[in-house]
């Protein structure tokens, strides 16, 4: 069965790649940029500079991916900074990486999306430094490496919103990187919830969309912020002729015996779906739908901390 999975790639070239550096480098020296405080003076650097620069094919390619309706968009050989050692410990100093953040937060407004932080996570900050923090040993979190995640979509604990909402009440639209370094050549892969929808029996697609299910927060999250979604549904119609899913394997429960039942079937199902693996080295922009693409993470060994792993996410809608 061919995948349905809608996935655009596009590679810049050297020479635009190196206009985009030399000038968004210069805008940001003018002064200290920090991405929560300045984010849209930062979204409206790079967007600028990109525009200009970017092939005409590619930047209608990220102007049209919502509108599209594409899965996930990759963007690779842009603009690489000199980079700090890995902040390990989540945080570092955001103005430090003013060039990368023009670009990432660049890219975010030409999509047509705006950026959002949440409360209940990452102490509030805008962007997320997807690290193998060594407190988070043992957790299926973003800081974690010693724990394989299965097929999930981020913070399924929340309702989905309608559009014009605030985004920061709502399961996270779409998910965005920027890869600062990934020497261990881990891959983030990503697979169509169209691709589990056709190869589910008719009765388990229609107990999935039932409110029989309650859904936890994530490992991610602070403590006891946020509550669990309860009498929730796996999938739901989106209304536009497409469906959206929430799920975590382990926040995600059936709280009936048919919901549970289901579950497992979907569970197993999961096992069998076509993805796609995305080795995202420096340079490299990933956005995918949170609501229509389930993503997982295996388990790896990190290099040392100055050297480890390094992506940059933030929530857009």
């Amino acid at each position: 069965m061919t995948s349905l999975l809608q996935f655009a790639r596009h590679h810049i070239e050297d020479s635009v790649r190196d206009l985009l550096d030399k000038e968004i480098s210069e805008r940001v020296s003018e002064t200290r940029l920090d991405s929560d405080l300045d984010d849209a003076i930062l979204a409206g650097i790079g967007a600028y500079a990109l525009s200009r620069h970017l092939p005409g094919d590619v930047l209608q390619s990220i102007q049209v991916f919502t509108a599209a309706a594409r899965h996930a968009l990759v963007l690779s050989n842009l603009p690489a900074q000199n980079f700090p050692a890995t902040p390990v410990s989540g945080f570092g100093d955001e103005p430090e990486l003013a060039v990368t953040n023009a670009i990432h937060l660049g890219l975010i407004r030409l999509i047509g999306c705006t950026p959002f932080a949440v409360a209940y996570e990452n102490d509030g900050h805008l962007i997320r430094n997807v690290v193998p923090n060594p407190a988070a040993c043992g957790t299926t979190s973003s800081w974690g490496a010693d724990s394989e995640f299965f097929w999930h979509s981020d913070n399924p604990h929340q309702p989905f919103g309608r559009p014009g909402s605030d985004p920061r009440l709502y399961t996270p639209p779409y998910l965005t990187f920027y890869a600062v370094r990934n020497e261990e050549q881990v891959p983030t892969e990503i697979a169509a919830l169209d691709d589990v929808m056709v190869r589910l029996d008719p009765e388990t697609r229609r107990i999935l969309q039932t409110p029989e299910f309650e859904v936890g927060a994530p490992d991610s999250n602070d403590g006891g912020a946020t509550r669990p979604l309860r009498e929730a549904a796996v999938i739901e119609p989106d209304g536009t002729g497409r469906h959206r899913v929430r799920y975590d394997r382990g926040t995600t429960r059936g709280i009936t015996d048919r919901a549970r039942t289901a579950l497992e079937s979907w569970s197993q199902t999961l096992t069998t779906i076509p993805g796609a693996e995305l080795v995202l080295d420096t340079g490299d922009f990933m956005i995918f739908d949170n609501h229509r693409v389930l993503h997982r993470r295996k388990a790896f060994t990190p290099r040392p901390d100055a050297t480890a792993r390094w992506l940059r996410r933030c929530y857009a809608a």
